[in-house]
């Protein structure tokens, strides 16, 4: 290709890490002492959404009473509800030969009403007992609790198994969302100008070719220097609908600014590398090919600038590249080649 100055958008290169946004991340706790209740659980990766069911928990009782006990608080509630009616019945006859006033008869109404609760719940609670202590166990009872999502997003962390026992607090899911993120780039103190110039955002991750692109949704900054990387943190909430950036992790954000500058500009295939320099071919007549060490500027897309080694009008080779590199050092020409 023959070298042209063009446009290029200046730009600042920053430490930066992916992270979740503010509020973006939950966990699941144990709401009380008892067990798991569900036949599947989700699985890492799994994606949820807000409100959806992801177990239940059956809570233990507060004190397990041993089972005797609990039979007999049953039987005498069932006495109650006896007495209880036993009383209405009586109060309801003499109310009819005049004998009591009605509220005689709303007083034992309101008794056996009471009675009736005290047995429902005490057979409830021999019930649950006898479930929480099943082998195996079964199916949640009428009081368990519902785990569901408080956020949408995926689930990054299972440590729960099912009709297993846990304490109050105890780590169950944790659910992260994926989209948008948190860009956290780290600029000196002096770059503070930047805030709000940033009109564009792109992160070089390690061993990935070409730049990941984000759409800049918010920006801002604490206003303090991080006491231990002695920087400032500039914080973009970005749009990951692909799901591209991963929450944890680092590279280098090209941080695009609203200023532009002319200078050559080659393909990223175009560009080589010798001990960290970077290089390039260039065609200085028919298969004549001379190796150029440039030094580079900012990244565009898939533009790359060259402030230094290039001029205008130089025919730079932009694919076979590696060939040329392989031939030319083959036959020993460590500045310039003739390749056939």
């Amino acid at each position: 290709m023959v070298v042209r100055p063009e446009p290029v958008r200046a730009s600042v290169r920053a430490t930066a890490t992916v992270a979740a946004t503010a509020g973006g991340e939950a966990v699941l706790t144990a709401p009380s002492a008892g067990r798991l209740v569900a036949a599947r659980l989700p699985q890492i990766g799994d994606r949820v959404t807000q409100g959806a069911l992801v177990a239940r928990f059956e809570p233990r009782l507060a004190s397990l009473e041993d089972r005797s006990l609990l039979q007999q608080q049953v039987v005498e509630a069932r006495a109650a509800v006896e007495a209880a009616e036993v009383e209405q019945a009586r109060a309801t006859r003499l109310l009819a030969e005049r004998a009591v006033p009605a509220r005689r008869v709303e007083e034992a109404t309101r008794a056996l009403t009471v009675a009736r609760a005290q047995l429902a719940s005490t057979e409830a609670r021999l019930a649950q007992r006898d479930q929480a202590l099943r082998p195996g166990g079964a199916g949640a009872g009428e009081n368990a609790f519902e785990l569901r999502a408080p956020i949408g997003g995926t689930v990054v962390a299972v440590t729960a198994t099912p009709g297993a026992a846990y304490e109050e607090g105890a780590e169950l899911f944790r659910i992260v969302r994926t989209n948008p993120v948190v860009v956290e780039a780290q600029i000196s103190p002096s770059g503070l100008d930047l805030r709000g110039q940033v009109a564009g955002l792109a992160l070089e991750i390690p061993g990935r070719r070409d730049p990941i692109s984000a759409r800049i949704i918010r920006q801002g900054h604490a206003g303090v220097v991080d006491p231990r990387s002695r920087a400032v943190i500039l914080r973009f909430e970005v749009d990951n609908q692909d799901g591209q950036l991963l929450i944890g992790q680092a590279g280098t954000a090209l941080l695009f600014t609203r200023e532009t500058t002319h200078a050559p500009v080659v393909p990223p295939g175009a560009i080589l590398t010798e001990a960290g320099r970077p290089y390039l071919f260039v065609q200085v007549g028919g298969e004549g090919f001379e190796r150029r060490m440039i030094q580079l500027g900012a990244r565009d897309g898939d533009r790359v600038a060259v402030v230094a080694g290039l001029r205008p009008g130089d025919r730079v080779v932009t694919r076979g590249t590696y060939d040329i590199q392989l031939a030319s050092a083959a036959k020993g020409l460590p500045a310039e080649g003739h390749v056939h």
